[in-house]
């Protein structure tokens, strides 16, 4: 029992600790920026996509405290920022933006919302989203920015403050130096965010892999369940260690393989694709995003069924031997899609 007490006031203290930098984060953007923005850092991909978007991006774990939903909300309005942006909905997130808006209802407050209704079965998700239609209901937020174009269209139709919004490309570079061994005549495949959860569609993927010749698969994360389907499966994998890695080591890995797989079953703006891009290699994705419309790329690149194990394998062998003309292509439609972007994003921004 003694113990058991012993870790709650450890983890107590972790969080008021961890409070005190997030609110020092929060004073130093005083007359500093019209914009904050808040991410939940349990959501990786989320996390990349609003600090790719927001200068002032500052990571808020869910907040399970009164007294901290207070103190955030009461510090935002002494920074007095003009608009305050939600990555995402999480725990006590609602709650903050109330009281924010009740502390100062000038403050624009919108929440960004990456997904689609195909992730209501997995337990928050319809919770999670049914808070922001709430406060918009209420007029405590202005704006809800959908990364999926169906969802933005859907709810402008119900009648919601909905708009399109749109992941931009970042400039990335990767250190080409090889990490791990490459053995000549093998060809190297990437599939990360590889988790169990159907939308990931992973293995199929991996069963794709093993009708490649010589295929090697860099796997991440390498769960039990993966190590034990690529041993059914007859697949050699990179690392079977790797669970997790930095953005940056990532990347570094990516642009070493021949091509990456990214075909979910739903999607809304993906960055993995292009991250993958942006290094140098090709990355297939699901027929689920609005990528690469009116481009020869989307011939190459997007998977029609993502359950196709036969399509998958087809693409990706197309995939390396097109290298060098996807990538020209690439180049091409990425000035074009950048420029949409800008132009979404100032709209949202100025509803």
């Amino acid at each position: 029992m003694k113990k058991h007490l012993k870790n709650i006031r450890r983890i107590f203290s972790y969080q008021e600790k961890n409070m005190k930098k997030i609110i020092e984060e929060i004073k130093k953007y005083r007359q500093e920026s019209e914009v904050l923005a808040f991410y939940n850092p349990e959501c990786i991909g989320i996390m990349n996509s609003t600090k790719s978007m927001f200068s002032a991006s500052i990571s808020l774990p869910e907040l399970l405290n009164p007294k901290e939903i207070i103190e955030v909300a009461e510090t935002v309005a002494y920074v007095n920022p003009k608009q305050v942006i939600f990555g995402t909905m999480a725990y006590g997130y609602k709650e903050l933006a109330e009281y924010i808006h009740l502390q100062n209802s000038k403050i624009k407050i919108k929440f960004l919302w990456h997904g689609s209704h195909s992730m209501f079965g997995y337990r928050g998700e319809e919770h999670f989203l049914d808070q922001v239609l709430e406060l918009a209901e209420k007029k405590v937020i202005t704006s809800i920015g959908f990364l999926k174009e169906s969802m933005a269209l859907f709810y402008q139709e119900k009648g919601y403050p909905a708009y399109f919004v749109e992941n931009g490309i970042e400039q990335l570079s990767a250190n080409p130096k090889v990490l791990l061994p490459k053995k000549e005549g093998h060809v190297y495949v990437g599939i990360y965010s590889a988790g169990n959860r159907w939308e990931k569609n992973t293995f199929n993927q991996l069963s794709s892999v093993s009708l490649l010749n010589h295929a090697v698969v860099d796997v991440i994360p390498a769960s039990p369940l993966v190590k034990d389907f690529c041993k059914l499966m007859n697949i050699s994998i990179r690392d079977e260690k790797l669970t997790y890695l930095p953005r940056q080591e990532l990347l570094n890995r990516m642009s070493q393989n021949d091509v990456n797989l990214y075909v979910t079953f739903t999607e809304c703006s993906p960055v993995v694709p292009l991250e993958s891009l942006e290094v140098g290699v090709p990355c297939l994705t699901g027929n689920n995003h609005h990528y690469f419309k009116n481009s020869k790329l989307a011939s190459y690149l997007i998977v029609n069924s993502e359950d196709s194990i036969h399509e998958i394998a087809k693409k990706a062998q197309i995939a390396i031997e097109k290298k060098e003309e996807i990538l020209e292509l690439y180049q091409i439609w990425k000035q074009e899609y950048q420029q949409e972007v800008k132009e979404k994003f100032k709209i949202f921004m100025e509803s």
